[in-house]
């Protein structure tokens, strides 16, 4: 990363020659970052954009770290390209597949979840049932992953998610270097939408076990409170991995009505037709499972979305969001009456982050 930037009227006089692309990487960075003017995210990208059009590579570093902090929109910008036409180039499907499959390796599954009704246009020999296969085995597969980016609904903060934890991690560090606190932290401390998860997790694995023991069906995984770091606060990762077992566990019991199971799979992008489909059926494990099923991604994006909001204000340089989340926490230790030494936190004091990854 560039350290050393010229002043802003420097860079600006640098350009005019208008054949050296690092001038123009310079001046898209200060004008990102603010630096001797008001930040501009229009002019940024545009600067940004020219650097690396013009064969600076070290750009589209630059130009990710626009979407990591919500300067940039991955979706919107892939929606407009297409706007209503659906008939596009090859040359322009192959171009907006790059960044498509960047998207999917990264497991940015939110941004992918965005341009749902175009996937299947960069991915056209995407195979259902081998998606269907990979998941049940566990098998990490472009068809797999495709699958669950157009089976899931409203995921649409499940991005950035290394950067998430590392943010959460940081914030909390003075929490879990202390042994006497991690001594008596308990389901107390969790917030109300982890209490609401974690209620969820046990209704949806207990009714998934009948189901599983009365129809004879293996078994998947799913997170239990045990097994997942729910203290002093659920990984980002962890939340990702348990919607995922939860759609494995939704498909490895696809036989025990296959009706049920082909409308509730069609209604896969609304919570409100999904709970309809559930009011009908007879089955009462199969009901509680299929509303837990629901009622877990509801509770995860929710929990997706506080903490995507947490990375965005740290971009931002807006850090008292995150001074709120630290010092909810401390209430609720309070409220536990777990004794500790931690202060309220205030801008002066909040732990040091450093995501070492911004512009």
């Amino acid at each position: 990363m560039i350290t050393n930037l010229p002043s802003l009227a420097d860079a600006q006089k640098a350009i005019k020659g208008g054949k050296d692309p690092k001038t123009f990487l310079h001046l898209g960075i200060l004008y990102a970052q603010g630096i001797g003017t008001e930040p501009n995210d229009i002019l940024a990208h545009y600067f940004l954009k020219k650097a690396f059009d013009m064969g600076y590579k070290e750009a589209a570093e630059y130009i990710e770290l626009e979407y990591e902090s919500g300067a940039r929109d991955f979706g919107e910008e892939i929606n407009t390209v297409f706007g209503d036409s659906f008939d596009l180039s090859p040359l322009t499907l192959a171009k907006l597949k790059v960044k498509v499959e960047k998207e999917r390796i990264a497991g940015n599954i939110g941004n992918l979840a965005k341009i749902r009704q175009h996937l299947l246009l960069f991915y056209p020999e995407y195979n259902h049932e081998k998606a269907i296969a990979d998941i049940l085995d566990n098998r990490h597969s472009i068809d797999a992953d495709i699958l669950f980016t157009l089976s899931t609904s409203d995921n649409r903060s499940e991005v950035y998610i290394e950067q998430q934890d590392h943010l959460l991690r940081q914030l909390y560090i003075q929490v879990e270097n202390d042994d006497d606190i991690w001594e008596y932290i308990n389901t107390d401390v969790l917030s109300k939408d982890e209490s609401e998860l974690a209620q969820c997790i046990v209704n949806l694995t207990a009714s998934y076990e009948k189901i599983c023991q009365k129809y004879g069906i293996e078994e998947k995984e799913i997170y239990s409170l045990n097994s997942m770091s729910l203290y002093p606060y659920i990984k980002v990762s962890d939340l990702a991995l348990l919607r995922k077992q939860g759609f494995r566990a939704l498909l490895s019991i696809r036989n025990v009505d296959s009706d049920i199971h082909e409308k509730f799979m069609k209604c896969l992008d609304s919570d409100e037709k999904l709970l309809n489909v559930c009011e009908g059926i007879k089955d009462q494990d199969l009901q509680l499972f299929l509303i837990s099923f629901v009622e877990l991604n509801i509770d995860i994006e929710s929990l997706e979305i506080d903490s995507r909001n947490l990375l965005k204000a740290y971009w931002n340089n807006n850090l008292m969001p995150l001074v709120e989340h630290i010092n909810a926490f401390i209430d609720r230790l309070n409220k536990s009456g777990i004794k500790h030494h931690l202060p309220v936190y205030t801008l002066g004091n909040i732990p040091p982050i450093d995501l070492s990854k911004r512009i």
